[in-house]
């Protein structure tokens, strides 16, 4: 079960719309696995919290607001929280469950993915020479890159933040004139991260072999935060974001490799629910299955040790991207080993 489902469940035996306060307690009472974990201790003894009644609300403002099922009536002082219509169903027994949309299967085939992730780890060494042969990134693209890298222990810093920004632009992100895809200005990024800030620090401590549901709709959270594309689709912008600050389990998203090597195609349909479970299934099915391989692990690190060699193997989530980037390499250059 996940915090939103918690609320649900709270929301759905509730005759009238309550505070997040009222929500909290019924938490605590009804679902203590939410309360005390240990992002919320982390963040209190950093100092971002009092207690961690102030930790576990927090959470709760955050999942209210990012979360379409809830409706959030601000005329009132705390707002009062309710389910939107339509959202919750119930079985014959009165258990709630999620529309069927939070319930659907993945949306890219288990099977697919981990034939990709084989296909990456047995030929790696081909991919990544691939990879550096095209020498197609260069100049500004990884300055910014490793700049923002250097800087993420202070995500919020405006150093930081310039970096990631500068970083989205030269890959590509924003395009002058009537056509192409486009940024929101500085200052409407910078805002919607330092409302993460707490969530944020947490995430930056996770493992990408520990991932649980918490820390899963934690990166959800942030994903759905993130303000950094005026334009329709999130998916590419919100990920390239939160690689530049959690490169440990966040790798960068794109639509001409990513999505070409996994899916087949290029489109992405423009909804923040889909394309987070979209991003969501492309890294635990895809990525962390690579990232976790023993032999691939032992190579990337060596690869990552070689810095004026390989500048761009950062974290073993950028090797992966790079693989995959090279498979696209080998492909249009059959002559490489």
């Amino acid at each position: 079960m996940t915090l939103p489902e918690a609320i649900t469940n709270i929301l759905s035996t509730t005759a009238k719309p309550i505070t997040p306060q009222e929500i909290r307690e019924a938490i605590k009472n009804q679902y203590p696995q939410f309360y005390g974990t240990p992002a919320q201790i982390h963040n209190v003894q950093s100092g971002h919290y009092k207690n961690i009644d102030h930790a576990l609300l927090a959470h709760i403002y955050s999942t209210l607001r990012t979360n379409k099922h809830f409706f959030c009536d601000n005329n009132s002082k705390p707002m009062k929280i309710s389910l939107k219509a339509n959202d919750t169903a119930h079985t014959s027994d009165g258990a709630v469950i999620m529309r069927q949309r939070e319930q659907r299967s993945s949306i890219i085939n288990p099977g697919k993915l981990l034939e990709k992730a084989t296909d990456i780890i047995e030929n790696s060494e081909k991919y990544h020479e691939a990879y550096y042969k095209a020498e197609t990134f260069r100049g500004p693209s990884l300055y910014f890159h490793q700049r923002a890298l250097e800087t993420r222990s202070s995500p919020l810093s405006q150093l930081h933040l310039e970096y990631v920004y500068a970083t989205l632009a030269t890959w590509g992100m924003h395009r002058m004139g009537q056509g192409g895809s486009k940024m929101q200005s500085f200052d409407t990024f910078r805002h919607s991260i330092e409302a993460l800030a707490d969530r944020l620090s947490a995430a930056q401590t996770f493992n990408l072999r520990e991932m649980d549901d918490t820390k899963w709709t934690l990166l959800r959270d942030i994903f759905q935060s993130i303000s950094v594309m005026a334009s329709g689709t999130s998916l590419v912008g919100n990920s390239k974001v939160m690689h530049h600050i959690l490169p440990n389990v966040v790798p960068p998203i794109d639509r001409e490799y990513t999505l070409w090597y996994l899916v087949g195609n290029k489109s992405i349909r423009n909804d923040l629910d889909s394309e987070w479970k979209l991003m969501k299934d492309i890294i635990s099915g895809f990525f962390i299955p690579v990232a976790s391989d023993r032999d691939f692990v032992k190579r990337a690190l060596q690869w990552i040790a070689r810095k004026d060699k390989y500048p761009w193997d950062t974290s073993l989530m950028k090797i992966v991207d790079n693989l995959i980037i090279g498979s696209k390499k080998a492909i249009r250059n059959p002559k490489t080993k």
